[in-house]
């Protein structure tokens, strides 16, 4: 189902970036019952003045609100400003890390399987920029070549606590 609306964009200063805003009601047109997690949490497929699309999530504001946040990028592409009223279009992702895992990355997590099991008791979120790395690079080799630095750097840290910083080989031994 795609959801259709007008949005005023705003700033929080706190984190220094532009939002969007959806309320109550906006979510629950997106949220089943089944799901588990919060309503203002969620993961959508993004459409700016039907000139940006990307894959985000939604975060709690209050007051019955979430917001989406939107680059400066984004903005300069969709030609929008502060304070100007943009369409947007929002299609849930039900995809489980919110965009394509890359074929090197999960090639490797096939062959190794205490790599898998490392990297699949992380959190979703550090999965998710895990792959988010990995994808950044646009070389087949150099994708599976960091794909074998943080899959190893997972596997040498110890489980349950494992951070960023170890992700990347910032704080093992």
């Amino acid at each position: 189902m795609k959801l259709k609306f007008n949005s005023k964009i705003g700033f929080l200063s706190k984190l220094k970036t532009h939002y969007i805003t959806l309320t109550k009601s906006q979510l629950e047109q997106t949220f089943s019952a089944n799901e588990k997690g919060s309503i203002y949490n969620q993961r959508y497929t993004i459409h700016i003045n039907n000139k940006v699309n990307w894959k985000g999530g939604s975060l709690a504001l209050g007051n019955n609100q979430a917001y989406i946040a939107l680059s400066k990028e984004r903005m300069k592409k969709s030609n929008c400003a502060f304070n100007d009223t943009v369409e947007v279009t929002l299609e849930r992702d039900h995809s489980l890390y919110g965009f394509d895992v890359p074929e090197e990355f999960e090639e490797l997590l096939r062959q190794d399987d205490h790599a898998r099991i490392c990297f699949e008791s992380l959190t979703m979120g550090k999965r998710r920029a895990v792959i988010y790395l990995v994808l950044q690079i646009k070389s087949s080799d150099k994708r599976i070549e960091k794909s074998i630095f943080l899959l190893d750097n997972i596997k040498r840290a110890s489980v349950g606590n494992i951070t960023m910083r170890h992700i990347l080989g910032k704080d093992l031994d």
